[in-house]
């Protein structure tokens, strides 16, 4: 009797795991998209440029994933996006914590638009990507025995 009740949850979790895999395409797909569409709307400076690189993120981030899935990796976004041990957090920090400058510069640059949104969402990104690896590497230290 229990073998049967855990057929339906086993075929419902693959179910969601399978839809879970395609879910994320269809977003950065849709991503793509919007880049594409703000590119070639471009009223205003820098407009094309944030257009282009939001539709190419999109693309590229899209095809890491699906490498990252064939190469049999964890298909957990905590794991493709986050490091796990001190020597990587120690070059991840300051990376993020230069393209959030970066982001602020930018933001900086453009008094409106499409750039200065950029700007100000590359560094609230860069900032929670620094925040995340900080407690994503000490929870694996704390998970670890001693």
């Amino acid at each position: 009797m229990d073998d049967t009740s855990q057929m339906p949850d086993d075929a419902a979790r693959a179910f969601w795991s399978w839809l879970g895999f395609w879910l994320q395409f269809l977003i950065l797909g849709l991503l793509a998209v919007i880049g594409a569409f703000v590119a070639s709307g471009a009223e205003r400076r820098g407009d094309y440029t944030c257009g282009i690189l939001l539709s190419l993120a999109a693309i590229a981030l899209a095809f890491l994933r699906l490498k990252h899935q064939l190469d049999g990796a964890e298909a957990d976004w905590r794991e493709f996006l986050l490091v796990d041990h001190i020597r990587s957090l120690a070059i991840a920090i300051p990376l993020f914590a230069i393209l959030g400058l970066a982001g602020l510069f930018i933001a900086h640059s453009w008094e409106s638009g499409a750039m200065h949104v950029a700007g100000v969402a590359l560094f609230i990104v860069s900032g929670a990507i620094i925040f995340l690896d900080l407690k994503h590497v000490f929870d694996r230290m704390n998970s670890e025995p001693h």
